[in-house]
């Protein structure tokens, strides 16, 4: 008995506490939730409808409420997938519903698509007696005054007006239409001409070419359509010239087949098609191809000094060529052949970037460009170290220097009478120091400096070995303020950048070396002077 009251006691406490318990600590409720990929589209469209957190074992979909799916498994991780086609419906949104056989109310997820408007001819090829059934979709429900166009003109026999599901059908007048591709749209009181994708019929006997320009040696394509079952013979032409023939037609009319431009002059060419009796010349409309001037170099990379040839089709012809790398004009050039295409050869001068544009340039006004990649990078941008910017340098950094200076100054004085010009002070033995390249192997530098800007430099060496140079006796800089910058080049002639411009002042000796020349010759001479007059005044007679 007392177990039994105890265990009592204890489901009570449970039972008091529990809602406790839930409020603290909620325990976590997961609801289904479902993604449709595409979310808009016209009628028809396949869609991937896909969902996760579900508890039952097949699910259902729903379209506006109706069924369009049953018996979808979910996996037993409560995924699902099912792949399905949007119904005839209006223009607007939609709802996709998915619940599964749980009858739970978190197993129920929906989303929103979205139908629009869209129109479809058949058949897609035909003749001009014989206009196309063009079939709308997805408009508003019984919208009325739909109108189809016809390469942009209203094409309608009378207004049309779509039924509840926003479906309606018409057959447009497209009178005497040319053979070849023309365009239908449609609009209506609800839907925009812009909401409406166009569709394209095509009057046959038709050929259609893709791309319509390029250079000479591109591939087109040509697609026929409208030509007599298995039709033999089919002729394809460039300005008159066959390129290709004896092509067979499909059991439906059409071929496909590929050719490259041949040889020929910048500017439009025609391209034609015929095939035989059933399809003459004249009956097919003609296209229009755009030849484009076109350069190709080869090698396409490599560094200062590779020999590249280059060669240029599509040019006119005994048109002269100049070529320029980087902007730069080579001391290369020809002239196009017979064939309208040129060949040439040049050396890859030295440059300070990777990449580089060589443009040739025609006499008649025709030109091209190709891309060049330097292989080696060029070297990065030294950093100026020292002297720092604003330093002030010391021709006469020392009472020593100052007397030697001074003596060898007075020296070349000497030689002055007898012709010989006075020679400058010489300059301080300063070093000038900056970054090394980060591969400094094959790399050297130039030094510079000048007094305003650095066209006409007072010091300039170049092919330095050491990323640092001192000035000798044989650089002679006069006193005034200076400018110096450093580059950088590699064992293939690839130039960095300057540095950054520091400035820096030469002047003859500091405020101190200043007083020391003066003041300690001065007391030499004062002590000369009075040892002197001691050893007088010591050997005077006395009386």
């Amino acid at each position: 008995m007392i177990h039994i009251r105890g265990s009592c006691s204890a489901l009570a406490l449970a039972i008091v506490l529990l809602p406790l318990l839930l409020l603290a600590f909620p325990v976590p409720v997961y609801a289904a939730s479902i993604t449709v990929n595409p979310a808009s589209g016209p009628v028809g469209t396949s869609v991937l409808v896909s969902g996760e957190g579900f508890v039952g074992r097949v699910a259902t979909i729903h379209w506006d409420g109706q069924v369009i799916a049953e018996k979808v498994p979910i996996t037993e991780t409560g995924d699902l997938s099912c792949s399905l086609d949007i119904p005839r419906a209006c223009k607007g949104d939609h709802v996709i519903e998915v619940t599964d056989d749980s009858h739970w109310t978190g197993s129920t997820a929906s989303l929103i698509f979205t139908v629009l408007p869209h129109i479809k001819v058949f058949p897609r090829v035909g003749r001009a007696w014989s206009p196309p059934l063009v079939t709308g979709t997805g408009f508003a429900a019984f919208e009325r005054d739909i109108t189809i166009t016809w390469d942009g003109n209203v094409a309608s026999k009378s207004p049309i007006e779509a039924d509840s599901l926003g479906k309606w059908s018409a057959t447009p007048d497209i009178g005497d239409a040319n053979n070849g591709e023309h365009f239908i749209g449609a609009f209506g009181n609800a839907t925009d001409a812009a909401e409406v994708p166009e569709a394209v019929f095509i009057i046959g006997p038709a050929a259609k070419v893709k791309p319509l320009s390029g250079p000479v040696g591109t591939e087109i394509t040509i697609d026929g359509f409208g030509f007599r079952t298995g039709e033999d013979g089919i002729t394809i032409t460039y300005d008159g010239k066959i390129i290709k023939c004896n092509i067979v037609g499909e059991t439906d009319g059409s071929f496909s087949t590929t050719v490259r431009i041949p040889p020929s002059t910048p500017g439009y060419h025609i391209v034609g098609v015929y095939g035989s009796s059933f399809t003459p010349k004249g009956r097919v409309p003609d296209s229009h191809f755009e030849v484009i001037p076109q350069i190709e170099l080869q090698p396409i990379s490599g560094n200062r000094g590779t020999r590249v040839t280059i060669t240029g089709t599509g040019f006119a012809k005994n048109e002269v060529i100049t070529i320029s790398f980087d902007e730069v004009t080579l001391d290369a050039a020809a002239v196009a052949d017979d064939s309208n295409a040129f060949s040439a050869v040049f050396e890859v001068p030295q440059s300070k970037t990777k990449e580089h544009i060589v443009t040739v340039q025609g006499s008649d006004g025709n030109s091209a460009q190709a891309s060049f990649i330097t292989e080696k990078v060029p070297p990065t941008t030294p950093e100026l170290l020292s002297p720092g910017q604003g330093a002030r340098l010391e021709i006469f950094g020392s009472l020593g220097e100052v007397v030697f200076g001074a003596v060898r100054y007075l020296d070349t004085l000497v030689g002055y009478p007898g012709g010989d010009q006075p020679k400058a002070i010489k300059s301080p033995m300063t070093t000038f120091d900056w970054s090394e390249a980060a591969e400094p192997d094959g790399v050297t530098y130039v030094f510079r400096v000048a007094a305003d800007d650095f066209s006409s430099p007072v010091l300039a060496k170049d092919g330095l070995a050491s990323s640092e140079y001192t000035l000798s006796e044989v650089d002679v800089l006069t006193p005034g303020s200076y400018n110096w910058r450093v580059q950088a080049i590699d064992d293939v002639g690839n130039e960095s950048g300057w540095s950054e411009v520091w400035q820096f002042e030469l002047i003859p000796m500091s405020g101190q070396v200043l007083f020391l020349s003066v003041a300690i010759p001065a007391v030499l001479v004062a002590a000369a002077l009075a040892a002197v007059v001691l050893t007088w005044r010591a050997n005077w007679p006395k009386r």
